[in-house]
């Protein structure tokens, strides 16, 4: 019988983001950065036009494209979507999954850093997206002061204790994807962990981000950031 010997080589892929400056950004003072993810199988174009009516602000966003491609069987196509880690019921693999997304997160923001003068920073996330950002902040305070999960659930079990960044949950009242009970009970839970939770409904939405969520986020970016 053969002998098996296991190695590993790591592989790298491309892994573009687009930056949206604020009209006048000088190097005289810090500027306010928003860091915005995707939801799975989506893309960062996608999320920086769901976001355009925010980009008029006085900050920096950044929105990255998930490091993980996929493969979309559509009834008419295929297309190639994102995600930000793989799950298949496996906490332990799924925290592995994250570490690594969120370590890709972290070398954007350096980067970004170090081409401007970046201040107090928020990541933002929809869906899939939504499920990291928090764990990205609430493990990384010193980078982050706040997170907002849009559509998603504040994965709390996966938070330290003591609440070192702030965190909001943007929910839709017809979300068939993440009913609106299921993401309150992450933000309790977030809440029992120490964190200041704001919770936010737009009663009428599906899964998606509606003009109210857009206006309810605005308005919780500026109490974070400025």
């Amino acid at each position: 019988m053969s002998e098996l010997m296991h190695s590993r080589l790591e592989f790298k892929m491309p892994s573009p983001y687009t930056l949206a400056l604020p009209r006048g950004l000088k190097h005289d003072r810090e500027w306010p950065l928003v860091m915005c993810l995707h939801g799975m199988g989506g893309h960062h174009d996608l999320m920086r036009r769901w976001m355009g009516p925010l980009l008029s602000h006085p900050w920096i966003f950044c929105f990255p494209r998930g490091p993980l491609p996929f493969e979309q069987r559509l009834p008419d196509k295929r297309r190639i979507g994102y995600a930000w880690y793989v799950f298949d019921g496996d906490q332990e693999a799924l925290r592995e999954s994250m570490q690594l997304s969120i370590e890709h997160l972290h070398n954007i923001q350096d980067l970004v850093r170090k081409q401007y003068p970046v201040g107090r920073t928020a990541i933002i996330g929809f869906s899939q997206g939504g499920y990291l950002a928090p764990v990205v902040a609430g493990n990384a305070p010193g980078r982050f002061c706040a997170a907002a999960s849009i559509c998603g659930r504040i994965k709390h079990e996966f938070l330290p204790s003591g609440g070192g960044a702030r965190l909001a949950q943007f929910s839709g009242g017809r979300d068939g994807s993440i009913a609106p009970e299921l993401a309150s009970a992450g933000a309790h839970g977030a809440r029992e962990k120490g964190y200041t939770v704001n919770e936010h409904l737009d009663p009428e939405a599906g899964h998606e981000v509606t003009p109210l969520i857009l206006e309810q986020l605005r308005a919780w970016l500026q109490e974070v950031l400025e």
